[in-house]
C-alpha cells in the first residue's frame, strides 16, 4: 500500500486571511481533508501531512481525522518538504505526494497514476495537465519520442521552454525504494535558492531510471487554490459535482444551481429538495423526504415533508 505525503506547509499569501489555506472549507469541508479523503479513497492507508504556517490551527483538525503530520521548518522547497517526512514514509512501497490546495483531484485520476508507474516499476510517475494559460506553472518537457525529459519551473524555463502547455501539477507517486538517495541528489541550483521535487525527474533519468507522466483528464480537478476567487470556483464545481451525481440517482431538484447540498450528507433516491435548500453536515434526507423552497438541514435526518423555510437540525 502507498503511503501519502500532503505538501500543506505554505503560507497561502494570496487568501489574504490569518486562516491557513488548507483549512479553508470546499462545500462545508477543509480542502485538506478532502485531499486526505482523496488519499484513502485511492488505497493510502496511511496518510502524513507536512505542515508549516498555522501549524497550531491545522494539526488539530488533522488529528480528528487521523491524519499524521511533521513540521518543515524552514521551508526549502518540496523536495525537502518531502525528505521532512522521510521517517514517516521510510520503508514504503510507494510514496505518493499530492498538494493540500488541490481539493477536487478524483481518487480514479490518483489510481490511474500509481496504476502508471506500476505498470512499468518507474521510479516516478507524475501527474499533468494543458491548463487554459500555463504561465507561471512549471513546464514538462519531452524527448523526441514523447518520453518525460525534465520539468523545469516558469521563473527558470527559456523562452521557447515556456512555449510548452503541458504542465506539472506536483502530484506524483514515488516507488519507495531508491527515494532517499534521489531525495539527496536534489540541490537547489535555481532561481529560487529551493529543492524542487520536480527535479527527481531529471535526476532519475540522469541514472537510467524510468519516469512515468499521465495526463489529467481536465484542468479544474487538478487546479490549486491560490486565492478567495479561486476557492470559490473549486466550491462550484464540486457542488455541481454532487448535485449531477444524485439527479443521476434519482433524487429530484428542480433548481440545480440554487441548491446547496453537502457530499456528507446521505440523500436517497426519490427525495425530493426544493429551491434555495440546504442540506449539509451528517445530514441523511429518506427517499420519503420533501424538501420545501428555502429548507435548512443540518445533521438532521429528514424521512417526512418539511414545509416552506422549515429548519431542521440534529447533534
Amino acid at each position: 500500500m502507498p503511503h501519502c505525503v500532503i505538501l500543506a506547509a505554505g503560507k497561502g499569501t494570496r487568501m489574504k486571511s490569518p486562516i491557513p489555506k488548507v483549512l479553508h472549507p470546499v462545500l462545508g469541508r477543509p480542502m485538506i481533508l478532502r485531499v486526505a479523503e482523496t488519499a484513502r479513497k485511492a488505497g493510502c492507508r496511511r496518510v502524513t501531512a507536512v505542515i508549516g504556517f498555522g501549524r497550531d490551527l491545522v494539526a488539530p483538525v488533522l488529528r480528528e481525522e487521523d491524519v499524521q503530520w511533521v513540521v518543515q521548518e524552514p521551508q526549502l522547497g518540496t523536495a525537502h518538504a518531502l525528505g521532512c517526512a522521510g521517517p514517516r514514509w521510510e520503508g514504503a512501497s510507494e510514496v505518493l505526494v499530492l498538494l493540500g490546495d488541490v481539493p477536487l483531484l478524483r481518487a480514479d485520476t490518483v489510481v490511474s497514476l500509481l496504476e502508471a508507474r506500476r505498470k512499468t516499476d518507474a521510479a516516478l510517475a507524475v501527474l499533468t495537465a494543458e491548463p487554459p494559460d500555463p504561465s507561471g506553472y512549471g513546464r514538462v518537457i519531452r524527448n523526441g519520442d514523447g518520453a518525460v525529459a525534465r520539468i523545469v519551473e516558469h521563473r527558470d524555463a527559456s523562452d521557447l521552454e515556456r512555449e510548452c502547455r503541458e504542465v506539472n501539477t506536483g502530484i506524483m507517486v514515488f516507488r519507495g525504494e531508491g527515494l532517499p538517495a534521489l531525495l539527496d541528489s536534489i540541490d537547489n541550483g535555481n532561481a529560487q535558492g529551493e529543492y524542487y521535487l520536480t527535479d527527481a525527474v531529471e535526476k532519475a533519468l540522469a541514472r537510467g531510471l524510468g519516469v512515468e507522466a499521465v495526463k489529467a483528464r481536465d484542468w479544474p480537478e487538478v487546479r490549486g487554490v491560490n486565492d478567495p476567487l479561486h476557492l470559490a470556483e473549486c466550491t462550484r464545481v464540486l457542488k455541481r459535482r454532487v448535485t449531477e451525481e444524485l439527479l443521476l440517482s434519482g433524487v429530484v431538484i428542480p433548481d440545480p444551481d440554487g441548491v446547496w447540498i453537502e457530499d456528507s450528507a446521505v440523500v436517497e433516491p426519490g427525495a425530493y429538495i426544493g429551491r434555495h435548500c440546504r442540506v449539509s453536515g451528517r445530514s441523511h434526507i429518506s427517499s420519503l423526504a420533501r424538501l420545501l423552497d428555502f429548507c435548512v438541514v443540518e445533521n438532521a435526518r429528514v424521512d417526512c415533508e418539511l414545509p416552506e423555510g422549515s429548519v431542521r437540525s440534529g447533534s
